[in-house]
């Protein structure tokens, strides 16, 4: 007899078993509090053995911030339709990061744990739902220093600063249902994990992290249209509206950053919890 028309004794229930959708989000928000107490562990964990320890939060966005203003700058003087260059790369790299980051570790959140899911009866979605909160929580000392480095190039502080706050919100509520996709797409396609570095690098120059769109397509609606349909350009381009002001930010781009995130979050946990039953089975 197989595993799957074995009978289940009285009382336990099968670790596979489903459930309808919104029981199933109750019983996620109902461990909110393990949810967020896992994800801050793994932040403090993740640098206990090294010498620097949590410092490395900071100090990697800042040496990659660097390493660009380097090439791109100095080398290269792609300064076109910018005026603080640094600043502009520091929020598109590190937002940009946040994105990335949660998308690949949400990948690899359910291939990385099918020993825990045979085991336990959980929701599921709590795998990807942890690994973006661990990237935001290691993230937040990024974003201090994205306000560090506008102050120090001589940008005036301004109450508008504080919107940065709630676009890097959407931006992780987009960052889950990412992550959720790319974790069911993985357990169907291992080579996800191997596809996706390659897709982020073209979603990198193809989403204006190093450069201003505007100032290479001006006039050009059609490709102004189809960076607006990109939701990271929008994204990225919203938060440097907080922290630069200007006049790039348009109503198409705020549209786009919400119908994206609105489609990829419900989208995203309605595909993740259909293939609830498959999880850890291979």
């Amino acid at each position: 007899m197989s595993a799957a028309s074995t009978p289940i004794p009285a009382g336990m229930r099968d670790a596979h078993e489903g459930e309808r959708l919104i029981p199933y989000a109750r019983s996620v928000w109902a461990r909110r509090e393990y949810i967020w107490y896992v994800a801050a562990s793994e932040v403090r964990s993740s640098q206990v053995n090294t010498v620097l320890g949590n410092f490395w939060h900071v100090l990697n966005p800042a040496i990659t911030v660097a390493i660009y203003y380097v090439i791109f700058v100095l080398l290269l003087d792609i300064t076109r339709g910018v005026d603080n260059l640094v600043t502009y790369l520091a929020i598109g790299v590190i937002l940009f990061q946040l994105t990335q980051q949660s998308t690949v570790r949400g990948a690899n959140s359910i291939v990385n744990n099918t020993g825990l899911i045979k085991s336990v009866h959980f929701p599921r979605v709590i795998l990807p739902l942890t690994s973006v909160l661990f990237v935001w929580l290691s993230s937040l000392s990024a974003l201090g220093v994205m306000y560090i480095v506008a102050i120090l190039t001589g940008e005036p502080v301004s109450a508008r600063w504080l919107l940065l706050l709630p676009v890097a919100a959407v931006l992780t509520l987009f960052n889950i249902g990412a992550a959720m996709i790319a974790a069911r797409a993985t357990t169907h396609f291992r080579d996800t994990t191997q596809i996706l570095p390659f897709a982020f690098r073209l979603l990198f120059y193809g989403s204006g992290v190093i450069f201003n769109v505007q100032a290479y397509a001006e006039g050009d609606d059609l490709i102004n249209f189809l960076f607006t349909l990109n939701p990271l350009y929008c994204f990225l381009t919203l938060a440097r509206w907080t922290v630069l002001g200007g006049d790039d930010v348009t109503a198409g781009m705020m549209v786009s950053a919400l119908v994206w995130t609105t489609v990829v979050l419900v989208g995203g946990f309605v595909w993740f919890k259909a293939g609830e039953q498959e999880y850890g089975r291979d």
